[in-house]
């Protein structure tokens, strides 16, 4: 795991070039403390700051082919690179290191643009050809690792992180206002827009190739939920878990000590499970947990270390200080609004301490059908069969004005909430589920500046185009299609991205497998999530290697105690900088209106908990970055 930047243009040369990639690789030297590098020359220059994790004596980048004519910078790992390498080796290439960046260099140089396709890992990465004067970047198929880039029709500036790409000159930190709307709607910024005008983050499964023509954006890859081959019983949950063994197993090669964060739930217990059926006992497991709470994770932790004879170390998440917080928008880059971010940055943080690498159970949900929105999904779906598809959604609202409803009525007989709920497509269900601002609610706190440059923007115009491409597959698939393509990569997987590589720590996250994503994916809706339960197949597919206690464990959520911070501390840094005379948000926020939501907050609602941290977020980051 590695920092990645460089830039490409009719001026790259010399000391001043060199300087700025100097800058540029200092903004990443979390990412890889064991060593850096620069190339500039022929109109290019990447920069790479090393986390040594395989072949730690000979993996320095910049890597140059023998000729000198290409050069490789890669962030991230190449799992499959030991029998990509076979396959060289048997056509007569040969090798100076044991590196998969070597690897990419070579294949590269065999297959061109193509050599993606045989890549299966968690990697963004750019190759210059000095042959064809082109620099060509790529992005893993989840968009596991993260790539940023400006492109003013001159100059080309890539980075792994937004800070680097700030150090070029020709990178300016001016808002997009329109992102500060996608903020307050889905808590961060979603691909490909980022929070500054110019700047964009490559997408998922995509390629960008640069020259002096201009640039051009390719998809290499996408996720396909149509109906595949569909294995019975016992069998799909034997295939099943051969293909998680193998998933979990291809991501144990290092050359440096691994260690796997322990939730206690099913997805992070599984992966537990496999990597201690491999390594045997002691695998170092690292759990956060929240003292002073009703905290099951922790004692479900405890049971699954238990279980595999893994080592457990406990790391108590207690409230943060500003100090913590400004941190956290540092590495963050762009304002981000999950809590549970505090704690995966100490904890990870904690588990560096003891080892290089870290396996996790990210992606557990969205593969699997962990969700609460698929099962009230596949809930709606059932209603909906019952009745005749043409006249479903006009009668169910019809009848839903009359059915009963109160609190007094428990929440699974309220009638009208059902029958409301069936009525709405699942785009519609899912915008609401989504959001952590209403329309009603921004139109309390926006300011009048932030309200004219919103006119007309839809933040959820991105999330529209991912349900297009899924139209054909069933609503529950659609659901998670959306989920792979902008909550997964845009919000799991950029926490746990820049909460890791904060500490210089590689966290590898098995159950998004390529092979293990694609043939889960091609399983009925009806396999992941049912009306009561999600990850049906899964849960079976594990009976005998996850216990009981955790496998039959109701979903709760990574959720720290947010409202109880803001009582504390916490709401008194909201109230010195959100509410203070000099605060970053009251030049896009209506004060008077946040304090009438923090107002609210104070005497004991607490219904915008989320939205208030939320503002919190974006005041830290913006005093760290303007």
């Amino acid at each position: 795991m590695c920092g990645i930047a460089g830039f490409f243009g009719p001026e790259v040369s010399g000391p001043e070039s060199e300087a700025i990639l100097e800058r540029m690789n200092r903004s990443l030297a979390h990412r890889g403390p064991d060593g850096r590098g620069i190339y500039c020359r022929d109109g290019v220059g990447l920069a790479h700051t090393r986390l040594a994790v395989v072949d730690l004596a000979g993996g320095l980048q910049p890597f140059l082919s023998v000729d000198g004519r290409t050069a490789v910078i890669l962030n991230g790992e190449i799992y499959n690179h030991v029998e990509l390498r076979n396959d060289l080796l048997r056509e007569g290439r040969q090798f100076r290191t044991r590196t998969d960046t070597e690897v990419l260099l070579q294949m590269y140089e065999t297959m061109g643009e193509r050599c993606v396709d045989r890549l299966r890992g968690m990697f963004a990465f750019a190759v210059w050809d000095s042959r064809k004067k082109a620099l060509w970047l790529a992005r893993d198929r989840i968009g596991i690792k993260p790539l940023y880039y400006h492109w003013n029709g001159e100059v080309f500036v890539f980075g792994s992180e937004l800070k680097a790409v700030l150090e070029h000159p020709s990178v300016f930190r001016t808002v997009d206002e329109t992102a500060i709307d996608d903020f307050f709607t889905f808590g961060y910024v979603p691909s490909p827009r980022t929070i500054f005008r110019g700047v964009r983050k490559l997408e998922p499964g995509h390629t960008l190739q640069v020259s002096a023509r201009g640039i051009t954006d390719a998809r290499y890859w996408d996720l396909d939920f149509t109906p595949g081959r569909t294995p019975r019983g016992g069998a799909a949950e034997e295939e099943l878990r051969q293909a998680l063994d193998h998933a979990v197993g291809s991501e144990l090669g290092a050359d440096v000590p691994i260690g796997a964060l322990l939730s206690g739930g099913v997805d992070s217990t599984a992966v537990l499970g496999f990597m201690a059926a491999r390594m045997g006992a002691g695998v170092p497991t690292f759990t956060a947990t929240f003292p002073d709470t009703d905290d099951q994770d922790r004692t479900h932790s405890i049971l699954a270390a238990e279980t595999y004879r893994a080592g457990w170390r406990e790391i108590e998440v207690t409230e943060p200080d500003p100090g913590l917080l400004d941190r956290l928008a540092w590495h963050f880059d762009e304002p981000f609004a999950d809590p549970s971010s505090v704690p995966t940055y100490l904890v990870c943080g904690d588990a560096r301490r003891s080892v290089t690498v870290c396996l996790t159970g990210d992606g557990g949900d969205e593969n699997f059908g962990g969700y609460r929105r698929y099962r009230a999904n596949e809930a709606r779906r059932s209603i909906r069969s019952l009745l005749a598809a043409d006249r479903v959604p006009a009668l169910l609202a019809a009848v839903g004005r009359f059915a009963p409803e109160g609190p007094w009525i428990p929440k699974p007989l309220r009638l009208r909430t059902a029958l409301r709920d069936a009525a709405a497509c699942p785009r519609a269900a899912y915008r609401k589920e989504m959001s952590i601002a209403s329309p009603e609610t921004k139109s309390v706190f926006y300011g009048a500046r932030l309200k004219r440059a919103i006119l007309g923007h839809d933040p959820f115009s991105i999330l529209d185009g991912h349900f297009e491409r899924a139209e054909g597959w069933d609503s529950t698939s659609q659901l998670q299609y959306a989920d792979f393509k902008s909550y997964l990569p845009d919000g799991i997987l950029t926490k746990m991205d820049r909460a890791s590589m904060a500490h210089g720590l590689e966290a590898r996250v098995p159950l998004l497998d390529q092979a293990l994503v694609e043939f889960v994916a091609a399983l009925p809706s009806s396999s992941k999530a049912t009306r009561g339960k999600g990850k049906r197949l899964l849960r079976g597919a594990l009976r005998g290697i996850v216990p009981s206690r955790i496998l039959n464990r109701r979903k709760r959520g990574f959720t720290p105690p947010v409202a109880r911070w803001l009582d504390g501390k916490t709401g008194a840094l909201f109230t010195d900088r959100v509410l203070g005379s000099d605060s970053f948000v009251s030049g896009h926020l209506d004060i008077g209106g946040i304090r009438r939501i923090w107002d609210g907050q104070r005497g004991g609602a607490r219904r915008d908990t989320q939205l208030l941290w939320a503002v919190l977020a974006l005041e830290c980051w913006g005093r760290r970055f303007l």
